[in-house]
């Protein structure tokens, strides 16, 4: 049985039978797969425990729109009498209020999408507080489950929390094609290609670009927080994205998304062919992917992907660099020494934490945005330590072979599209100029080539049918007037001359 024809291994299969082995004070985690039960094992395999011990369940979500589903979903099922949704934020808001209670009665305590500690504590330093109450709660059974697990686990073994680690395959075998852009312009050009009854879901990194994007696009959808500070979240329109989430599929041809669909949210149609993310955060990315539910073995999709540049990469060790160094000084001199080298200098990840001395205050790490900038730079160092590292990294994530470049397709066919405009026509110095800029070949130190065996080799190299003539004896314009009896201003002038040769399948 091939890959994309056998059932896929559900959390309910893997866990069913360990659930009854789960002591109070044990730490489960759950790497698996979008779509592969991992909400559906709480509510139809641990809800009927629970109830039977007259216990509950305790659910953590990372998004109000998952929240208001799940929410409504528990109680259409009957079930809230055991299950209780709180989002992260909300819980972490009663920390600092202090009045935040698990009761006694919770045995279980479910971390829904428990990646959100780590990739949400960029923005949001209040992940710490709701990790660490998690930790501490030692008389219940805690699970965390994600879809991205990779970073919490590895955290869990920097801070050496002792847990149980369960891991479901990830299967990728409806992706059809895996497809990386450079410039968003390509993309662009890449969207009006697209049939009318195909339809897409981008996601960026930025509410200004979906919104941009959704502006160009009449037939598509606007998405972003409505929590959130960003301008654009005037211009969207909630019932059009309510009746999205109620019927899991949308009308439009195209949804223009930031990360707030990035988990717990299901689309359900055939008719969606492509998926598009300009996401930096890799997990965030493979959530994005994740909101297209697949429906049976000839529900396939094209996967494209903005690709970072080695360039881009290693600006983005120096950012993380940024945040480390100062906290790695702050370790080993001290608060004082800290103040007095860094004075003013903003730094994300150090804060001020109240202690009873002269000052009131100490200056602290913190831990999780610390591990956060730690594991992105390994990961960063990792990709770019080859040629077209990224590309090739989410490759093989994705359990593709190949990937194809867009931004390729778009320029070979505007290159042709000009060297046919020009074959047989004579290209003095201003048009070589013009030849050598469309070209734009450069070598290994960045250096334009204007040699006409490079730019020959370039052409067969890339398969492009064409060939520069400069032949220096042949190649020399003799004609002193031209056909209409004017002056010819190139007499005597040397120039090339662009063929195109027949090709043969």
């Amino acid at each position: 049985m091939t890959q994309s024809t056998k059932k896929r291994i559900t959390v309910s299969d893997v866990l069913t039978e360990h659930i009854q082995k789960w002591q109070r004070g044990d730490i489960i985690t759950i790497e698996a797969g979008t779509g592969v039960g991992k909400s559906h094992f709480i509510k139809n395999e641990l809800y009927p425990i629970a109830k039977k011990e007259r216990a509950r369940i305790l659910f953590f979500l990372n998004r109000t729109r998952l929240n208001e589903q799940f929410r409504e979903e528990i109680k259409r099922n009957g079930k809230s009498d055991v299950i209780t949704i709180i989002l992260y934020q909300k819980y972490e808001w009663e920390l600092r209020k202090n009045s935040a209670v698990v009761k006694e009665d919770y045995k279980y305590i479910v971390c829904d999408e428990f990646h959100y500690f780590l990739t949400e504590s960029r923005y949001n330093k209040n992940t710490e507080d709701s990790f660490y109450a998690m930790i501490n709660e030692k008389s219940k059974i805690r699970i965390c489950m994600s879809a991205t697990a990779d970073a919490m686990i590895a955290f869990f073994k920097y801070k050496d929390i002792q847990h149980e680690s369960y891991s479901i395959p990830h299967d990728y075998s409806h992706i059809k094609e895996l497809i990386f852009y450079q410039n968003d312009k390509v993309l662009e050009k890449f969207l009006c290609q697209i049939p009318k009854n195909h339809k897409v879901i981008c996601f960026t990194k930025s509410s200004a670009k979906a919104f941009k994007l959704h502006d160009t696009f009449k037939d598509s959808m606007f998405v972003c927080s409505r929590s959130g500070t960003a301008s654009e979240k005037r211009y969207m329109n909630k019932e059009q994205v309510s009746k999205m989430l109620i019927d899991e599929k949308f009308d439009e041809q195209f949804v223009f998304s930031t990360s707030t669909l990035d988990n717990g949210i299901n689309l359900k149609d055939k008719q969606i062919k492509y998926l598009i993310a300009d996401i930096m955060d890799v997990d965030v990315l493979i959530q994005c992917l994740g909101r297209k539910r697949i429906i049976d073995k000839t529900d396939t999709v094209t996967v494209i992907i903005k690709n970072i540049s080695n360039k881009m990469l290693k600006k983005l060790i120096r950012d993380c660099d940024r945040q480390i160094e100062p906290a790695l000084y702050l370790q080993e001199h001290g608060a004082s020494s800290y103040v007095q080298k860094y004075k003013k200098q903003s730094n994300r990840i150090i804060y001020d934490r109240p202690v009873n001395n002269e000052v009131g205050y100490d200056k602290a790490i913190n831990d999780l945005m610390f591990f956060k900038e730690i594991f992105d730079k390994q990961f960063f160092e990792q990709v770019a330590s080859e040629e077209n590292g990224y590309m090739n990294y989410i490759k093989t994530k994705l359990q593709q072979d190949a990937y194809t470049i867009l931004d390729d397709r778009y320029e070979k066919a505007d290159i042709t599209d000009y060297l046919d405009s020009i074959i047989g026509t004579r290209l003095y110095k201003e048009e070589q100029a013009e030849l050598i800029k469309k070209v734009n070949l450069r070598d290994g130190r960045g250096r334009q080539q204007k040699d006409v065996e490079q730019l020959n080799i370039y052409f067969q190299k890339n398969s492009l049918p064409y060939n520069i003539n400069n032949d220096s004896k042949m190649n020399k314009d003799g004609r002193r007037r031209l056909d209409n009896g004017d002056v010819n201003p190139n007499y005597n002038k040397r120039y090339w001359i662009l063929a195109k040769h027949m090709v043969f399948d």
